[in-house]
């Protein structure tokens, strides 16, 4: 019996290797045949045979990402409108924004990795037609948010008191300072906007957080113009002027999407269920099972960024600056792959509420693909347009030369960023968050600060140093995430 079971198992093992010798050939394929495609039906045809994807997982993909995508890309342009108009005052003060805004997202982030937890628990009770479960959901996010929150500024407020042994220009912590005590006021709103948002995306209302994201766009860069420059009548505050802006919008965009959820009809799938709003520790720990390790994970791959700001900052503001310009930018596709990251997201997390576990794998391809399809032309993009995108921020020569010298490196982790992106947003849809947690770690705290540190400093690279760092690691995680899911849905897994 035993020799019939390693017969067996090896039969299996040869199978497997087979399968996959197969399937590398018919990516390759795919390459030689795409200059033949002429007709949409033939497109159809190679993804469905050399991909397995099936063309109506991704329409359905982009039909609930696309809202997602324009509302991730409100938020991002609100800070690089933020970043263009304070670095139209100086890059001294584009600087210690920068320097600033660190040490914000770095002490926000596991806050904002709670909110993340939403959306998929929300999508599955929907999917399983649970709406008590749904809006219980909601009511302990919204307590969540708001102990995160308070915790969140009292930490903020002694990491001002640390801001000046760390090694940083004298000038930049003077105006960093004072704008982050105006930033960290906008905490409470930010985390509350966060938690509605996951709520009405997680029951496939994406258009909401579009609708309301995109109207405190329009909010911050008008009150952007009027406080940072001084016009109509209000007075010229400038860097500080940013941090006012930042917290007008946030309130404002948090009373919108207050109004769309309580304000819906009854009985409507948006709107509340009778329910307590008393707090529940069984509900909290379900959503804490999942926020706390995303909040770590984005706590370690955004302390990487943070922690290069500070590395950057020691070589000069204009070094600093050149990076902020180019991470800025990279923040934009970025944002994109997020939103396909959501979609896909709330589309396994609906197919693991129908216990479908092909489903919850054709919907991560979907996104994979997406996402790597839009980096690509990105990455393109970044290439063509390495010296005129960083004269939208500054004027500065040495500025503008070191920031086309990043987009560069900027081009290269497109792809790996996009990956890395959709992958972890899948295997949130999943609920798998421990193992993705320890691959960041690894990938960001263990090798792109490090790497990054050496090549800057011991290899005299100067800020382009890091950015290999972030090459680097950034594939390492891509790579991680496919495997993962591809694990976590294989046929036969139950």
């Amino acid at each position: 019996m035993h020799g019939l079971e390693r017969e067996r198992e090896c039969s299996l093992a040869c199978g497997q290797k087979k399968a996959g010798i197969f399937r590398g050939l018919q990516n390759l394929l795919f390459i030689f045949a795409l200059p033949y495609v002429r007709t949409p039906s033939n497109f159809t045809f190679l993804l469905n045979q050399i991909f397995g994807l099936d063309p109506a997982h991704l329409r359905k993909t982009v039909r609930l990402s696309v809202p997602v995508v324009i509302g991730q890309l409100g938020i991002i342009l609100t800070g690089v409108i933020d970043n263009m108009m304070v670095g139209w005052v100086s890059h001294e003060h584009l600087s210690a924004s920068s320097l600033a805004n660190a040490l914000y997202f770095i002490l926000v982030v596991i806050s904002m990795g709670i909110t993340n937890a939403i959306a998929p628990l929300v999508a599955e009770s929907d999917a399983a037609e649970n709406h008590d479960k749904s809006s219980a959901v909601l009511r302990q996010s919204v307590w969540l948010a708001v102990i995160s929150s308070v915790v969140t500024m009292m930490l903020m407020e002694g990491s001002i008191h640390l801001m000046p042994y760390l090694r940083q220009p004298e000038g930049d912590v003077l105006l960093g300072s004072s704008y982050l005590r105006w930033v960290y006021l906008s905490v409470p709103p930010m985390i509350l906007f966060l938690t509605y948002k996951g709520y009405t995306d997680g029951l496939s209302q994406t258009r909401i957080a579009m609708i309301v994201t995109l109207a405190g766009l329009v909010f911050n860069a008008l009150a952007n113009w009027a406080l940072i420059f001084g016009r109509w009548g209000f007075p010229r505050w400038e860097l500080d002027g940013a941090g006012v802006a930042t917290l007008a919008s946030r309130i404002f965009m948090l009373a919108l999407v207050v109004l769309f959820v309580h304000l819906a009809k009854s009985g409507s799938r948006l709107s509340l269920s009778t329910g307590s709003w008393k707090p529940d520790w069984r509900v909290m720990r379900r959503i804490l099972g999942i926020g706390l390790p995303s909040g770590f994970q984005l706590f370690f791959e955004v302390g990487a960024f943070a922690g290069a700001v500070i590395i950057i900052g020691q070589i000069g503001p204009e070094a600093r600056s050149a990076h902020q310009i180019v991470l800025n930018l990279a923040s934009i596709t970025y944002m994109v792959v997020v939103g396909i990251s959501a979609g896909a997201s709330i589309r396994v997390g609906n197919a693991i509420g129908r216990n479908d576990l092909k489903e919850a794998r054709l919907a991560g391809n979907a996104g994979l693909f997406l996402g790597a399809s839009f980096m690509s032309l990105s990455a393109i993009v970044f290439l063509f347009g390495k010296d005129l995108f960083p004269t939208w921020y500054n004027d500065h020569p040495e500025v503008l030369q070191i920031s086309s010298e990043l987009m560069l490196f900027a081009s290269v982790f497109q792809i790996s960023d996009g990956l890395q992106a959709v992958g972890l947003g899948i295997l949130r849809g999943l609920q798998d968050v421990v193992i993705p947690m320890l691959i960041a770690f690894v990938c960001y705290w263990l090798i792109a600060l490090p790497l990054g540190y050496v090549s800057t400093f011991h290899l005299e690279m100067g800020p382009k140093g890091m950015w290999v760092g972030f090459v680097v690691s950034l594939t390492i995680a891509a790579i991680s995430f496919w495997i993962r899911f591809k694990r976590l849905t294989r046929p036969g897994l139950s």
